[in-house]
């Protein structure tokens, strides 16, 4: 079966369960739905760039989320794409030919290099690279970015950048859990909403204790928006929240 046949017979399999269930289970109805969407997404993504018949450039974006490191320098392919980028820093996608790239991240106005990796770049393909920490050293990290969202809707995913927090269950304010278990360097579904303002706050995986409160977040229809949570948990606490749409 074909990349886009499965995606076809997942969104119609989810559709089914999502009825099934609509008034019996209201979580299980909501949850399908939502597998639902993103296999439709990914179908209907799909589709057109096979109507399209070209190749097309990749999107990159970097966010620097590495609180303790200083600013840096990045090129890709010998090419400096970005100067003096320092924590919390980003900037808006670049596009470049699908390939294979050499991304280098070299200390601000210095030879000193920090991090060398090598980037796969597929077409018509969105990513972000992340420069984090990981037990006190730098890493880098690449998201693919699913910027399709369901006519008039909006949509949220949350990732988790903060490496001396444990795990974490992101929650509306007083409310039940939306995003469970999170995992350090790794990144939730999106979720998709309805336009709106929701007060989020983010707890510890499988208690109530809240580490960081965070209100008033406001979600456009036709835009799919990123949260990144950054930053250290310790006295005093420097988590904090970077959130990205394109």
């Amino acid at each position: 079966m074909s990349d886009k046949q499965s995606y076809l017979q997942k969104a119609i399999t989810y559709d089914l369960l999502s009825s099934y269930y609509k008034y019996s289970n209201p979580h299980l109805h909501d949850y399908y739905y939502h597998k639902h969407l993103k296999s439709f997404e990914k179908e209907a993504q799909q589709l057109r760039f096979e109507q399209m018949n070209v190749i097309l450039p990749a999107q990159v974006r970097i966010i620097h989320a590495a609180p303790t490191a200083p600013s840096f320098d990045v090129y890709l392919n010998e090419m400096r794409i970005l100067k003096n980028f320092s924590f919390k820093e980003n900037n808006d996608y670049s596009t470049f030919p699908p390939g294979n790239y050499q991304l280098d991240i070299y200390r601000s106005g210095q030879g000193t290099s920090l991090l060398s990796r090598k980037v796969t770049l597929e077409s018509g393909r969105s990513y972000t690279i992340a420069a984090t920490l990981a037990t006190g050293s730098l890493n880098m990290l690449t998201f693919e970015d699913q910027p399709f969202v369901p006519q008039n809707e909006a949509k949220v995913r949350f990732i988790h950048l903060s490496d001396d927090l444990p795990s974490v269950d992101i929650a509306v304010k007083d409310g039940d859990v939306v995003f469970e278990n999170l995992h350090f360097r790794k990144a939730s579904d999106y979720l998709n909403l309805h336009p709106m303002i929701v007060d989020f706050e983010v707890r510890k995986a499988g208690t109530k204790e809240v580490a960081l409160h965070l209100p008033n977040n406001s979600f456009y229809k036709n835009t799919p928006s990123t949260i990144y949570l950054i930053g250290l948990n310790r006295e005093p606490s420097t988590l904090e929240t970077v959130t990205l749409s394109p």
